[in-house]
């Protein structure tokens, strides 16, 4: 999962998934579409499947992947997880502290000959990667 503010203020979030879940279709379902299972469906890509959401800064998002429309799935890079009422957790992505992206390094006079200086290098670059660590629970027997 890869997170990046845009200049409109929202985040702009790439969820992925590897080939490695077995599955046909994927979708991400969350708190900001209903859960839906039609509303966004992920692109079948090359090495799994992946989609781009842009979703409101400043708070947490539960979601899951639902695999072939029966098989839920959680995100492995999630921020952290929390307990769903259906007997398993939920995916979080936080989006309450996602920065700017720095600004872009300018091109290089001859764009196409220059090692790193093109268009993918550049998106990279103002790509930010958040990774909070999960939330701290009481120890069992605390309470």
């Amino acid at each position: 999962m890869i997170k990046s503010r845009e200049p409109n203020g929202k985040a702009s979030v790439i969820f992925t998934l590897p080939a490695a879940v077995g599955a046909r279709q994927a979708a991400v379902c969350g708190e900001w579409n209903d859960w839906s299972p039609d509303a966004d469906v992920m692109d079948v890509v090359e090495d799994g499947f992946s989609l781009t959401i842009e979703l409101e800064v400043g708070r947490p998002y539960r979601f899951r992947y639902l695999l072939d429309g029966q098989r839920w799935e959680n995100d492995w890079h999630a921020d952290f997880y929390v307990p769903n009422g259906y007997g398993g957790d939920d995916s979080v992505v936080d989006l309450r502290m996602v920065d700017a992206p720095s600004p872009a390094p300018a091109p290089p006079d001859d764009e196409a000959t220059s090692a790193g200086g093109g268009p993918r290098e550049r998106f990279a670059a103002a790509v930010v990667r958040i990774h909070l660590p999960p939330p701290a629970t009481e120890p069992p027997g605390s309470t």
